[in-house]
């Protein structure tokens, strides 16, 4: 394979802006300005001007170079519009690009495809059509033919359009052209001098995929390497797109020529950290945090967990420190709910019974399963931050928020049986979790993993030595669901307890109740509760008391919350001073009226509305429906305290 680049000085030893000059200047003596040219892929016509050869490099602006150039400088122009539509303007031929590893030779353009998946969809990675313009043979004026001519002119001897062409095929037409600048170690032949000012950085790197792994370049050798064989090639490429063109491309080519087949299937393209102006972070700028200071200050798996949740798939994070430190904030809690689960005992050697699951175990393996097969997607798709979020508001949301709270009644019952199986849940839930986290928090997880005793029994290769090692997790079959008894009523029950319970929660709030202060509760059934679900009530409400009384009738202007699983009541009675209560509700509701007047003023009032921003008017019309909402609140909550 010949790669061939232009140096900084190019063929003439003229600058960059004098070889513009000079393309331009070419083309002007080949009378290609404003000459129509066909593209046979499309049937449309492409015009040449002179602007675009003015301001960036194009097919037709470099005369005596056959291979597209690895110049970085180039790269920046390569995807100018070197042509435009030919009239009419709806011509949908917009530009003929000129990219790397693109072959010239004549009029002919080929063009290396390559056939593989990018994520994020928007970067492009050079597959692109072969794409042939013909001209007729023409000379400079000094009368040295144009190489530009060197292409066969009977067209049936020119490659097919769309072909696929092996840049080796085309080797002896390199090699007979001086003309060439070829980029390797070793001289060609004769009359060949190397360009002192070209330094290609990236070539080692663009063998990195087999030469890593004792690659020697005899077949045969090659083909005893076990761990070439096993790894070359990969399925996905991490990295970011700013060096595609300088080393993800170049690797592709390499693959190819040296191994036959592409190194990677998958490239994921990673967004650009950079800081709260959207300046790329460097050294110069002085805007780059120092990775270990953030390590050492907040953790390794803080920084890994919080920057990914902040990384939507194809876009640039602004880097705030905050994210930092909100990963190590989960991180405490992951910590904290393991913790929990360890001060109950040893890992729990009994499978879950069925019959002992409560409507709390159900709902949560429930959640587990949709869990898993959400991350399990994402990841599929490539969207880390998706299964970041995912992952963060099931254990925050739902395990902590909701089933750890709502286990510790079975744990402190005295039924040693539905413990044991609580804490079996508990642990299979656990079990799965640290694997579901592993790849964003690798420490702390196999930190866990070993701490609460998931790793024994496992042979080494499932996880027995190391979490990294343990099968990703599955979700459960449809078997495994109706054997556990886990059905849409179960979430649908679950999901209005814990609203009937937030309700409840909100009762206190408006009264300014505490709380960690003890109240009492009534709840006036419209299901049947028995009596462990109304002590699970009982611990989530934070209450002294939960009364269940199916006839019950309020003293009038006792606070209240309804959904379909009943009303829940507040009995206020030695609780609240209802006289200083009332005087604090009725003057933050006269501070909402006056708020609530003032966005109506501002509202009503045309020229407020004509002139101001868009952004402006929806921030009003958004205050006007909160202080309308926070009205209504503070009415019904004076209409709930009892007469004087």
């Amino acid at each position: 394979m010949v790669v061939t680049v232009l140096s900084g000085r190019e063929l003439a030893g003229q600058n960059l802006k004098e070889l513009r000059r000079s393309a331009w200047e070419y083309a002007a003596r080949q009378g290609i300005l404003g000459q129509d040219f066909l593209n046979l892929d499309t049937g449309q016509t492409i015009t040449v001007r002179k602007s675009s050869l003015e301001h960036g490099f194009s097919n037709f602006g470099v005369a005596n170079v056959k291979l597209v150039p690895g110049l970085p400088g180039l790269l920046r122009h390569a995807i100018r519009v070197a042509v435009e539509p030919h009239r009419p303007a709806a011509a949908s031929v917009l530009a003929v690009e000129t990219y790397l590893a693109a072959l010239r030779l004549g009029d002919q353009f080929f063009r290396v495809k390559f056939r593989v998946k990018v994520f994020p969809p928007n970067f492009r990675l050079y597959d692109h059509q072969t794409v042939l313009l013909w001209r007729e043979k023409q000379s400079e004026p000094d009368g040295v033919k144009s190489p530009e001519a060197r292409a066969p002119r009977d067209p049936a001897s020119r490659p097919a359009s769309g072909s696929e062409i092996h840049l080796a095929d085309l080797v002896a037409d390199v090699n007979s052209d001086p003309a060439f600048t070829r980029c390797q170690i070793e001289p060609p032949g004769p009359g060949w001098t190397q360009d002192l000012d070209v330094l290609d950085t990236w070539f080692s790197s663009w063998l990195w995929p087999f030469a890593t792994m004792g690659w020697t370049g005899d077949p045969a050798r090659d083909a005893q390497n076990a761990t070439l064989r096993t790894f070359y090639p990969t399925t996905d490429l991490v990295t970011g797109p700013d060096i595609i063109f300088f080393w993800v491309a170049r690797m592709i080519m390499a693959g190819y020529e040296f191994m036959g087949q592409m190194p990677f299937r998958h490239v994921y393209f990673t967004g650009i950290i950079r800081d709260k102006l959207g300046r790329k972070m460097s050294k110069s700028l002085g805007n780059s945090p120092d990775p270990l200071e953030l390590i050492a200050k907040y953790g390794a798996d803080a920084l890994r967990f919080g920057t990914l949740r902040s990384a939507p798939l194809g876009q640039d994070v602004l880097f705030d420190e905050q994210n930092v430190e909100l990963g190590r904030n989960f991180c405490n809690k992951l910590w904290n709910a393991c913790r929990f689960r360890q001060l109950q005992g040893g890992a729990v050697e009994a499978e879950i019974q069925p019959a002992l699951l409560s409507s709390d175990d159900r709902w949560i393996l429930l959640r587990l399963d949709q869990a898993i097969r959400e991350v399990t997607q994402a990841f599929a798709e490539y969207k880390f931050s998706e299964a970041a979020a995912v992952l963060h508001r099931f254990f925050w949301s739902e395990y902590c928020d909701w089933y750890v709270e709502a286990s510790k009644a079975a744990l402190a019952g005295a039924d040693a049986a539905r413990r044991a199986n609580t804490l079996a849940v508990m642990d299979f839930v656990l079990n799965h979790t640290l694997r579901l986290f592993h790849p964003f928090l690798p420490f702390i997880t196999e930190e866990l993993w070993h701490g609460l005793g998931y790793h024994h029994d496992l042979p080494e290769t499932q996880g027995g030595r190391t979490i990294m090692f343990a099968p990703w997790p599955k979700p459960l079959s449809e078997d495994e669901k109706t054997w556990l008894g886990l059905d849409e009523a179960v979430d649908r029950f679950a999901a209005a307890k814990y609203d009937l319970v937030s309700r409840g929660r909100n009762l206190r709030r408006e009264f300014n109740l505490p709380a960690g202060k003890k109240l009492r509760y009534v709840l006036r059934p419209a299901a049947e509760f028995s009596a462990a679900e109304v002590e699970v009530l009982r611990l989530l409400l934070n209450a002294e008391a939960l009364d269940v009384d199916p006839a019950y009738q309020p003293p009038r202007g006792t606070p209240s919350a309804a959904n379909a699983l009943g009303e829940l009541f507040l009995p206020l009675a030695g609780q609240v001073d209802f006289a200083a209560e009332r005087a604090r509700l009725t003057r933050e509701l006269e501070k909402a009226r006056a708020e609530l007047s003032r966005v109506r003023d501002k509202l009503a009032n045309p020229d407020f509305t004509r002139k101001v921003p868009p952004p402006v008017l929806a921030e009003h019309q958004r205050r006007l429906a909160e202080w309308q909402e926070r009205e209504r609140q503070l009415e019904q909550a004076l209409a709930n305290l009892p007469a004087e």
